[in-house]
């Protein structure tokens, strides 16, 4: 279990520092947890898949019952799930899966297809080549990626401890830490009837720190302003301080990270609540070579929860979540089961064309919808 060195306190009950591993994750400390997977893993996964299609079940009831891989791989995959929650870096990994739209995707795809053709000022950044900012995907207990495809330049996946973040932040700017803290960052919501929370972005439960960062869900969207949109008129814009703390986080995040070195066929499990990402530009292959091959970075991404590791969110930062997580039986949300999981989708490949989005953010972690018009980003895909 991580530990709090809570001798140098603030008055807001806030540790001087935190330690455990992780707080160690990123430039001259540790690395990412890895299991290499060799050519008898691959297929008995592959075997083990076989035998649940053959079930004839829909995907949403795949658990650890009807989807069961050899006992040393389920003991690797287990213990995997232990480190992701009590260090840095699936259904044996996360067994909820998390709703990423209001249509009920599951799956989401990072990528720049090469069929859209919507401007990339119309788009969320994670649907260009273009740079991300530092942030961590709202809601999400595990942020689960499988690399399909690698760029040619660039478009490195960074990541860094939001742990080490906050222990650099109370040495050199304690002061950006109580800003972090206090309940009054407006954060986006999905639903039309509830525009936007107030909420913290750093908070405490059970003896750990939880981020909850996301600067394109902060606060008045520009476009929203300039279209006189009436939830501009509702959602507060950020104030001076607020602009400076989102600022100082990516500048200590940035010093503190490590770019993972992924390739094509790769799965990566990020403890989301304890780690910020963030993406350099890229170039694809086809540009970068010319039109000679038709290859494009491509990762499809996933929000899991497992049902016995997960960390209790605080009431607090509690509304992402529940938006992706609600229908779940843990006592957070009532709600349908039943209805709502029988929605899910499962895109397995992007969708032909992009539907452009009312107001764009930078993580693509959230689609924001406006009341007037009921408009709102599609994740993009076809189930098959």
């Amino acid at each position: 279990m991580p530990s709090l060195d809570t001798s140098l306190s603030s008055a807001d009950n806030l540790p001087s520092r935190l330690t455990g591993p992780l707080a160690e994750l990123g430039a001259g400390a540790s690395g990412p947890f890895e299991i290499q997977l060799n050519p008898s893993d691959v297929q008995a996964l592959e075997d083990a898949i076989s035998a649940f299609k053959a079930l004839g079940i829909d995907g949403h009831e795949i658990d650890t019952t009807n989807f069961v891989p050899p006992a040393n791989l389920r003991e690797r995959l287990s213990g995997a799930a232990s480190k992701l929650h009590n260090s840095c870096l699936a259904n044996f990994i996360g067994d909820k899966h998390g709703v990423q739209d209001k249509k009920g995707n599951v799956i989401s795809h990072i990528t720049d297809a090469q069929t859209w053709t919507v401007p990339y000022e119309q788009r969320h950044g994670a649907h260009t080549n273009q740079s991300l900012t530092w942030h961590c995907d709202m809601g999400a207990d595990i942020l689960a990626l499988q690399v399909r495809q690698v760029a040619a330049k660039g478009g490195k996946t960074l990541v860094a401890s939001s742990w080490k973040v906050y222990n650099d932040l109370m040495a050199e700017r304690p002061d950006i830490v109580h800003v972090l803290a206090q309940p009054n960052w407006p954060v986006h919501m999905s639903d039309r009837k509830t525009l936007y929370t107030l909420a913290p972005l750093v908070a405490f439960e059970d003896n750990r720190l939880l981020f909850n960062f996301d600067p394109s869900r902060l606060g008045a969207h520009p476009a929203m302003k300039s279209n006189r949109s009436s939830r501009a008129k509702h959602v507060p814009e950020l104030t001076d301080i607020q602009r400076e703390a989102l600022r100082v986080v990516s500048s200590i995040a940035e010093r503190n990270s490590m770019a993972l070195d992924t390739n094509p066929g790769d799965l990566v499990f990020v403890n989301n609540w304890a780690v910020l990402h963030s993406r350099s530009a890229y170039e694809d292959a086809d540009i970068a070579t010319g039109g000679k091959t038709t290859a494009r970075r491509h990762l499809l991404r996933l929000w899991l929860r497992n049902s016995k590791f997960g960390w209790k969110i605080p009431e607090a930062i509690r509304g992402p979540w529940e938006t992706a997580f609600g229908y779940t039986d843990e006592g957070y949300m009532s709600s349908e089961h039943s209805q709502i999981v029988a929605q899910f989708k499962y895109a397995v490949v992007p969708s032909a064309n992009y539907k452009p989005a009312r107001y764009t953010t930078g993580s693509a972690s959230f689609a924001i919808v406006d009341s007037d018009s009921g408009s709102e980003s599609e994740s993009g895909g076809v189930v098959e």
